[in-house]
């Protein structure tokens, strides 16, 4: 594993426990329903409370970069299956629950809509999850302010974020990775996901991410 993946891993602990704890609340069966994670990755969810861990469990991601890969031999029966980003390869209802973390804020912007629309279609409930543009922090950097700078400057800050500094990306990856990020605001997710209840996570008194969750179209649809 790597340095900068230990280092995230470390970090998002105490976030995955609240998170957790979220799941748990609204969908205390988790375990035992059929479940997708949606540009998720297997050592998410060996992270995981057991209790948590759904033994119907599919990876939806545009590409295999080798995090499906076990690290510690769990979940050999994971199911992993790539798609094109937009059009979810299931039909409407398939999924009980579909997870989705730190993804929505990678998809181009013209194409987030769809997504969401698909998200809902798919799963009969959801959780949403994305990093809030109000934190101070930009996450995926890690470094103050970030994101508020203009983007011309920012890109050519990044070099001297953690991220950067740990991971030692050439410039031509640094750019492509800071041209896909764009962090949302709380409206931005209450106007992609309508109805949904918006989970606030806070971290030093201020708001770190939100957790969009809510009925699914097809659940909608089986109580008219």
């Amino acid at each position: 594993m790597s340095a900068w993946i230990a280092f995230v891993g470390t970090i998002s602990g105490h976030f995955r426990r609240g998170r957790s704890d979220l799941y748990r609340r609204q969908m205390p069966d988790l375990a035992r329903l059929r479940v997708c994670d949606l540009g998720g990755s297997r050592h998410f969810w060996e992270a995981m409370p057991k209790d948590l861990v759904p033994s119907d469990l599919t990876l939806l991601n545009v590409a295999d970069d080798g995090q499906s890969r076990s690290h510690t031999g769990a979940f050999d029966d994971l199911k992993v299956v790539l798609y094109d980003g937009q059009h979810i390869p299931y039909p409407d209802g398939h999924f009980d629950v579909l997870i989705c973390n730190s993804v929505i804020e990678h998809v181009p912007l013209d194409q987030r809509e769809q997504l969401c629309r698909e998200i809902r279609r798919v799963a009969t409930y959801y959780f949403v999850q994305t990093p809030a543009y109000a934190f101070p922090i930009e996450p995926h950097f890690v470094f103050p302010g970030l994101h508020w700078l203009p983007r011309s400057l920012g890109r050519r800050l990044v070099p001297l974020g953690v991220w950067a500094l740990m991971n030692r990306p050439t410039k031509a990856k640094r750019d492509a990775y800071f041209d896909e990020v764009h962090l949302l605001t709380g409206r931005e997710v209450e106007r992609l996901l309508p109805g949904a209840t918006v989970f606030r996570e806070k971290a030093l008194g201020l708001v770190k991410s939100y957790t969009a969750h809510g009925r699914g179209t097809a659940a909608d649809l089986a109580a008219a």
